[in-house]
């Protein structure tokens, strides 16, 4: 086979693996991305339920007395 046709053949089927490569690295990146969107939201789902727990145990012992200022009127802690 002659040199040119060899090495144009090569450069051609380089490029297209180069060209097979990239796109799969992308097509995995996009999907890696979207699981983890997914995931991002479940943890914000907890967090804001969590949040909303502590804030009602914060609101209950406040409302039955439990939290309080403390009376520290020397600026010393004892």
């Amino acid at each position: 086979m002659d040199p040119t046709i060899a090495a144009t053949v090569i450069g051609v089927l380089l490029t297209v693996a180069f060209g097979a490569f990239a796109t799969a690295f992308a097509w995995l990146r996009s999907d890696m991305n979207a699981r983890f969107d997914k995931m991002d939201d479940k943890v914000d789902a907890r967090f804001e339920r969590l949040e909303g727990k502590v804030d009602g145990l914060i609101m209950t012992l406040a409302r039955n007395g439990y939290l309080t200022e403390p009376d520290n009127a020397s600026g010393t802690d004892d």
